[in-house]
């Protein structure tokens, strides 16, 4: 049933990306939601195309017929992005205005800085990991943030792993860094300090 009810949204919302919008305008479209929403608490992929679906139907109405479906998108994709940035496509995220994976990352940065939560840590090792793959995303600068924070929990936690991919993504910083990159002091920086608490 949920999985009928997802492939019926996939294919109006494939089919206005191909030009024909009637599939997301089509009253029965609400309907698919209404359905979804009483099979229980919706998963993150069954959000995914509810937020998509109302993105489309704001693309396809008159701008003040497309408020509410507006709204709904900018909520429901919000939420998505607390919970894992990955779940909002780098388009959408720059329309409404959130923050990317290494900025998230920068902040739950600051947050372990100030209460030492080594969950803080975790996350933004995770969404460093995240912008190195983002497509048009600064992958020297990810490197560089993704070594960095390897690096403070090696400091936290001894495990040699952290301080040997701490290392790696110093290397890859630089690598990926272009040779006027203002940057590249930082970087050596880094991966001096990592280099050195190895062969200490």
């Amino acid at each position: 049933m949920k999985e009928r009810l997802l492939a019926d949204l996939d294919d109006r919302i494939a089919r206005h990306a191909g030009g024909d919008s009637t599939g997301v305008l089509d009253e029965r479209a609400l309907g698919l939601v209404s359905a979804l929403a009483r099979l229980g608490a919706p998963d993150a992929g069954s959000l995914v195309r509810v937020a998509a679906l109302h993105l489309c139907r704001y693309q396809a109405l008159p701008p003040e017929h497309g408020k509410i479906d507006l709204r709904m998108a900018r909520i429901l994709y919000t939420r998505l992005h607390a919970v894992d940035p990955r779940l909002v496509a780098p388009r959408v995220r720059e329309f409404f205005g959130l923050p990317s994976p290494h900025a998230s990352g920068v902040a739950r940065m600051r947050e372990y800085e100030q209460t030492g939560e080594l969950d803080h840590l975790e996350r933004a090792i995770s969404l460093f990991r995240q912008e190195v793959f983002e497509p048009h995303g600064d992958r020297a600068g990810a490197l560089h943030s993704l070594g960095t924070a390897l690096f403070r929990r090696y400091e936290r936690t001894k495990r040699p792993a952290d301080l040997d991919e701490a290392i790696e993504s110093g290397r890859g910083a630089l690598a990926a860094a272009a040779p006027d990159d203002p940057r590249r002091g930082r970087f050596r920086s880094g991966l001096d300090e990592a280099l050195s608490r190895r062969s200490g």
